[in-house]
């Protein structure tokens, strides 16, 4: 079975499946499994998103944190917060995800957007926002954005209008009752900030030899702060986070076809073929060849 890896440009925003510029919202139903070690890379994009498990537990990462979602449980990340997923358990994970852009509730000067959904925008407090049925009004959340979702599967009649109300509940009910959570850790936007920059330098030169000290020094911190930061946010080391690169710009390049081991270990910064096909089969839990003859789409 083919798996899913998220791909993103050199800022480490995600190159999302366009939003249908019509309605501007987007379900996914998604199974953690389908995805490379099951795990959703730490990315970033401009539309919020709603995350809703409903069989297993979901690991989830907002920023410098990680939590755990179960069954019933739900996360609402910020626009521009860098999040991702992993599995949480030995069961696997089955989770809706809805995104909606920010212009679903009006365009920037109207009354809606300029006083409900710009003050969200600007508040840390919902970058990853845990969503408890233990709280009355979260599960009442929960169970509304559920409904949307359901009716994507089922696609009755006005299916906009009622998926455009339920929205419109659901922002009513995050502005009312969370409004004053908590602004979020000193610091914390300094070091996203840092974060981005980091990866951004790593995405647009993973390709030629980098080491910790360049890394560090494209987000102006020592060795040991920049493993420290990329530890906080991406749970793992600087370099593992440049190998990860590689491997998901390799797998882009096996899918298309074309280019021979040695040339796409080259163009992905490996220093030999050989490393290459050993990393990649470490990462993924196949070789570089069988992953080829399974997603070429030249096949």
């Amino acid at each position: 079975m083919e798996k899913r890896v998220i791909y993103t440009d050199e800022n480490q925003r995600e190159l999302l499946r366009p939003l249908d510029s019509r309605f501007l919202v987007m379900i996914e139903h998604e199974d953690i499994s389908d995805f490379i070690l099951k795990r959703v890379a730490v990315h970033w994009h401009p539309e919020f998103e709603l995350a809703l498990v409903t069989r297993g537990q979901l690991l989830c990462h907002a920023g410098s944190r990680s939590f755990l979602l179960k069954a019933g449980e739900g996360v609402f990340f910020n626009s521009n917060c860098l999040h991702g997923y992993s599995d949480g358990g030995d069961g696997g994970c089955l989770y809706e995800a809805l995104l909606f852009s920010p212009r679903f509730f009006g365009e920037p000067g109207t009354v809606l957007y300029d006083q409900y959904v710009a003050p969200v925008m600007l508040s840390p407090g919902f970058n990853g926002f845990k969503l408890s049925p233990s709280v009355p009004w979260q599960k009442q959340f929960f169970e509304t954005a559920l409904q949307i979702t359901d009716m994507e599967r089922e696609k009755p009649p006005h299916r906009e209008l009622r998926t455009a109300e339920r929205l419109f509940f659901l922002w009513r009910l995050l502005w009312e009752n969370a409004m004053d959570s908590p602004e979020g850790l000193p610091g914390a936007d300094r070091d996203t900030a840092r974060m981005k920059e980091a990866m951004t330098y790593i995405q647009s030169s993973f390709r030629s030899p980098i080491t910790l000290a360049s890394i560090a020094s494209a987000c102006s911190l020592s060795q040991s702060e920049c493993c420290r930061l990329f530890r906080r946010f991406l749970h793992q080391s600087p370099i593992d986070y440049v190998i990860s690169c590689r491997i998901t710009a390799a797998m882009s390049m096996l899918a298309k076809g074309g280019l021979s081991m040695t040339e796409i270990a080259e163009q992905t910064g490996f220093q030999s073929s050989s490393y290459f096909s050993e990393t990649f089969k470490r990462l993924t839990g196949m070789t570089p060849s069988a992953y080829k003859k399974i997603n070429s789409k030249n096949s």
